[in-house]
């Protein structure tokens, strides 16, 4: 690992940045707290994505089941 890139995962503190903190407060800065509150977070997002492959899962099984219980018109 370079040294340029080793030096860049830490803040000037020396702890660990993690980028979608970075990011959640990039995307804030500058707004009014009542506003910036209201603003979804990175990380929200982030996690309902991980939902969409869930669902993905989900699609999987139901695409498998649906000619067994007769409902492959219905699925779709």
């Amino acid at each position: 690992m370079s040294s340029a890139h080793a030096a860049g995962t830490n803040d000037r503190a020396g702890q660990k940045l993690n980028p979608v903190s970075e990011l959640d407060a990039i995307a804030t800065t500058g707004m009014p707290a009542q506003d910036a509150g209201k603003l979804p977070k990175v990380k929200d997002q982030l996690a309902g994505l991980n939902h969409l492959s869930e669902l993905n899962q989900l699609h999987q099984l139901t695409d498998q089941a649906a000619p067994v219980l007769g409902l492959v018109n219905a699925v779709e």
